[in-house]
């Protein structure tokens, strides 16, 4: 069901449109974090810490593929906004050819430079194997996961998070039940919880497909598969500068797990063990990044700029709020939490990912900041200043990862996400106060 956000209360549109996304991502942790503690469980503290530590090597090229999605998903909502449903279809199809595409590409790279990337990385050696089995497979379903993410960018662009919400419903019960029966049934170890995750986002893929379809507006016809100059180089517009932004971030935190790969399996379990709750910590702020990000973008298109300007604002206080009482709970609950992945781990090993996910934690509110004003930027079509904050963490993440452990040992590395959200979302809130003023008033020409 597609939703109009240029009519009725800001506010209660964002949080209303935020909720399925905020679910959608509970959804994707849970089979996120059964993978982990089903690998953990039954085969190990090694498997464990391979699964885990492969997640940046695997968000790498994911999350540029979310990033092009969220930069076409801004024209497509633009678009529903303003009533173009042919210009609409346009980019849906042309949109759906560039990320096949680049997915193609990503893949191709991901599995020929696997050995490259994981030396790289300083990979403990005892985990090579394993990381490069699960990787290995994940990145050959490169173009599911691409049109995964670029199917619910449109429906979102059109006001509907409810279908990703139920696709990611069904993908999770495949992902949890495909990961039992490949990995205790089958006994296909790492590589079978990797392929539970690629089955899951072919499901993924064949509930939104039919979500578009039944929408009807964003359906392509077989005249809207051609080339328009016009439509891809708006998708390039705003696609491509998310894409180095968003990849330009994860080499940074590449960096960081190389950074903590030097201190030894044991260091590596304990934050591996935090840093598989950073994307559940997250999940409200992503809700609210995807709903300003539509809210924006519909409104941009219309041609509303007060009520561009009172969501945002409303978004700002949603934001905080929700930010601070995740803090506080995490902060009480953080020993059971990270107990629940590594109930038999030593001692050190448990309070280092205690310690990590305390102090992360502590900052949660700059990255809920950072978050939904890029959104407002991205919704404005303004590319450039975030493509600038993925450069700007790209140097924060090197530069405290490098310098903190030589000035308070191995625990700096707690402190990298936390410097990096706070100095890039003052960078974000000062680009879109500046660049407001310019973009709105133009509207109200």
């Amino acid at each position: 069901m597609t939703l109009d956000m240029t009519r009725g209360k800001p506010a209660s549109l964002i949080a209303r449109f935020a909720l399925p996304i905020v679910l959608s991502s509970l959804l994707q942790q849970l089979y996120t974090m059964c993978d982990s503690m089903i690998v953990g469980r039954m085969l190990g503290d090694a498997a464990f810490a391979a699964v885990g530590s492969s997640s940046y090597l695997d968000w790498f090229p994911l999350s540029m593929l979310i990033g092009l999605s969220q930069g076409f998903g801004v024209v497509m909502a633009q678009r529903f906004g303003a009533q173009d449903r042919d210009g609409l279809r346009r980019a849906a199809a042309n949109g759906a050819g560039l990320m096949l595409a680049v997915s193609a590409l990503l893949s191709v790279l991901g599995v020929c430079g696997m050995d490259a990337f994981l030396r790289l990385l300083d990979t403990p050696q005892e985990l090579m194997g394993l990381m490069a089995q699960y990787l290995g497979t994940l990145w050959l379903g490169l173009c599911a996961t691409g049109l995964s993410n670029l199917l619910g960018a449109t429906l979102r662009a059109m006001g509907d998070s409810r279908t990703p919400l139920v696709s990611l419903a069904v993908s999770t019960l495949v992902n949890i039940a495909l990961d039992v029966a490949f990995i205790a049934l089958l006994g296909l170890g790492v590589r079978g919880a990797a392929l539970a995750t690629l089955i899951s986002r072919a499901v993924d893929v064949g509930v939104c497909v039919r979500g578009v379809k039944r929408s009807g507006a964003a359906w392509p016809r077989r005249s809207d598969w051609r080339w328009e100059r016009r439509t891809v180089r708006e998708l390039m517009r705003l696609g491509f500068p998310q894409l180095l932004s968003y990849g330009v971030c994860a080499t940074g935190e590449l960096y960081v797990q190389a950074a903590i790969n030097r201190f030894g399996i044991a260091f590596v379990t304990g934050m591996t063990a935090a840093k598989r709750y950073f994307s559940l910590i997250n999940v409200v702020g992503g809700g609210i990044e995807g709903a300003v990000a539509t809210f924006v973008g519909q409104n941009y298109g219309a041609r509303q700029p007060r009520r561009i300007a009172l969501g945002t604002r409303q978004a700002t206080w949603l934001a905080l709020g929700s930010s601070l009482t995740i803090t506080a709970l995490v902060a009480l609950l953080s020993r059971p939490l990270i107990l629940a992945f590594i109930p038999t781990a030593a001692p050190d090993v448990v309070q280092t990912g205690v310690d990590a996910l305390r102090v992360q934690v502590c900052c949660l509110w700059g990255l809920y900041l950072l978050c939904m004003y890029r959104a407002a930027l991205q919704g404005m079509g303004n590319a450039l200043a975030p493509m600038i904050s993925g450069f700007l963490e790209l140097v924060l993440r090197l530069a405290t990862a490098f310098a903190l452990p030589r000035i308070v040992g191995a625990t700096g590395l707690y402190w990298t996400d936390a410097v990096t959200w706070l100095v890039t979302a003052a960078m974000l809130m000062a680009s879109y106060f500046v660049s407001a003023r310019k973009r709105l008033a133009r509207l109200d020409r």
